[in-house]
């Protein structure tokens, strides 16, 4: 599986030096206050990772941290009992 993950990490270095070699071009960002010179390919790689981090950050916000509170919750409520109580059937009352 290491090995796996090294393969696939050398590939997207591998495709994004290739890209970033594709498009040389320079570019200009424009923030307001401040510009700044980069090539086309570094700027949109960036902009890619830019993405990928705030997808990742909403994920982690929106659904991550709340299942580990409820799986802490649900470990803090389990810890509180000491045995599980013999299950005892529960007797439905017949139609009449």
């Amino acid at each position: 599986m290491r090995l796996l993950s090294l393969i696939l990490a050398a590939a997207f270095l591998l495709a994004g030096i290739v890209f970033g070699a594709l498009n040389p071009i320079d570019v200009v960002l424009d923030f307001y206050s401040w510009q700044v010179e980069v090539p086309l390919g570094v700027a949109l790689i960036g902009a890619c990772l830019g993405g990928a981090l705030i997808a990742a950050l909403v994920l982690w916000v929106a659904v991550i941290w709340p299942q580990q509170r409820r799986i802490r919750a649900f470990g803090r409520d389990r810890r509180g009992t000491t045995a599980l109580a013999p299950s005892t059937p529960t007797a439905f009352p017949e139609d009449p």
